[in-house]
C-alpha cells in the first residue's frame, strides 16, 4: 500500500511531482542548474536516463576540449570535433534538460514512488 496521497489539481502548487518523498524545489534548481548533467534524473530515482545524460555531457565536453586544442594548429580535424560536440551532442542534451524542465514545472514528470520502482 502506498502512503501517498492525491492532490486534486486545483490545490497543486505551479510544479507538483508526483513523488512525495523528493522535493519540488530541489528538483527545479538541479534541472535548472545541473540539467545538463543529469543530476535532476539521479535525484528523482531515474538513475539510467540520468547516466545517459551524464555521459553525453562528458563525450560533448571531451570533444570540444579536443577540438580547441587541435584548432590552434588550424588542424580541420579540430574544427569538425567542436562542431560536432557543441553543436551535435550538446544542443540534444540541452534540448532534453529544457524539455526535462518543462515538464518538471508543469508538474506531469512521473518519478518512481517506491524504492523497488527504480529502474
Amino acid at each position: 500500500m502506498s502512503d501517498q496521497t492525491v492532490i486534486p489539481p486545483s490545490k497543486r502548487g505551479f510544479f507538483y511531482l508526483k513523488n512525495p518523498h523528493k522535493s519540488a524545489v530541489v528538483t527545479v534548481v538541479l534541472s535548472l542548474f545541473l540539467g545538463g548533467l543529469g543530476l535532476h534524473r539521479f535525484y528523482l530515482g531515474k538513475p539510467l536516463s540520468g547516466a545517459v545524460m551524464l555521459v553525453l555531457s562528458l563525450i560533448t565536453a571531451f570533444l570540444i576540449v579536443s577540438g580547441l586544442d587541435r584548432m590552434e594548429t588550424l588542424d580541420p580535424n579540430g574544427m569538425l570535433a567542436v562542431v560536432s560536440g557543441a553543436l551535435g551532442l550538446g544542443m540534444i542534451v540541452s534540448a532534453w534538460a529544457f524539455v526535462d524542465l518543462l515538464i518538471i514545472l508543469v508538474g506531469v514528470f512521473n518519478t518512481p514512488s517506491e524504492l523497488n520502482e527504480v529502474r
